[in-house]
């Protein structure tokens, strides 16, 4: 039975994604900074903590097939440029460092479509893949970009549940941009099972070493901010909150428009099954709103 290293596993992503890849009938191996961060443990899924056991032991311990990178610090609690830099570079480096020693099969890394100009936390993600490339003859190398994934319990630093809570709260007015940038919005079981297609073939021998295997993970949809937010009012039937659309300036080097292109994954298979729309409804169905 193969074993797959996890990191961030705690996380919205990674709880979603484990819970899925143990029903693929794969054994997990998770990593989490310390034990205030914990979930359920079986037999097949064995939880480390960094604070406890160090990178190097974990590896020494376990025959790992394949890692999937999804741990990330988003800055969004005002965590500093370095705090970000040591979360999304230093760590992944270390895990890479080693796969390569250990002879792991497989690291997926999980990126985003963002421009690496925009933002510290962008930037870090630009440079891991740049990382990536580095060690791209030591293991099949692959890189998942994605866009905005949402769905039902994500956190509410995350835009869509954000907005979820304040509408669903009535609040008196949100402050936006002017909201004429589009995203391609991803429902999390689309999300789960692009992964899912990508281990697939890591296991089958699809991806040559000497190479990183980048794919872009996206409905192939594109939806303005404006668009998105004025859904959500109306699917919650709030009539009282005001949008306040232009409160916000546009971020320094915001892109108004990225495009996905998701024909390298559809290769392997993969579909997007939930469109915007569903994908909202279905949210707001299991949140209880």
């Amino acid at each position: 039975m193969k074993t797959i290293l996890i990191t961030g596993i705690t996380g919205y992503l990674g709880k979603r994604l484990s819970s899925a890849i143990l029903k693929q009938g794969f054994n997990i191996i998770g990593l989490t900074p310390s034990k205030s961060d914990s979930i359920p443990q079986n037999s097949a899924l064995k939880l480390y903590y960094l604070d406890e056991t160090p990178l190097e032991e974990v590896f020494k311990s376990n025959r790992i097939d394949g890692i999937i990178h999804l741990a990330t610090l988003y800055g969004r609690k005002g965590e500093s440029a370095a705090d970000m830099a040591k979360v999304n570079i230093i760590f992944p480096l270390g895990l890479m460092v080693a796969a390569a020693k250990y002879k792991t099969s497989f690291f997926i890394n999980t990126d985003t479509i963002l421009t690496p100009a925009l933002n510290p936390y962008a930037l870090t993600k630009h440079q891991t893949k740049q990382w990536l490339d580095m060690f791209n003859n030591e293991f099949a190398a692959v890189n998942l970009r994605l866009d905005h994934f949402y769905g039902p319990q994500d956190s509410d630093v995350k835009f869509i549940a954000y907005l979820l809570k304040q509408l669903k709260a009535e609040v008196k007015s949100i402050p936006l941009t002017p909201g004429d940038q589009t995203r391609d919005f991803i429902y999390i079981d689309d999300v789960i099972s692009a992964y899912i297609t990508v281990i697939n073939a890591a296991l089958d021998g699809k991806f040559d070493l000497g190479k990183t295997h980048n794919f872009e993970v996206g409905t192939g949809v594109k939806t303005t901010i404006k668009e998105l937010v004025l859904t959500l009012k109306k699917l919650l039937n709030n009539q009282t909150t005001v949008l306040n659309f232009g409160a916000v300036p546009y971020r320094k080097n915001e892109v108004l428009n990225y495009d996905i292109d998701t024909a390298p994954l559809k290769a392997l298979g993969w579909q997007a099954k939930t469109m915007l729309l569903q994908g909202l409804k279905q949210t707001i169905k299991e949140e209880e709103f």
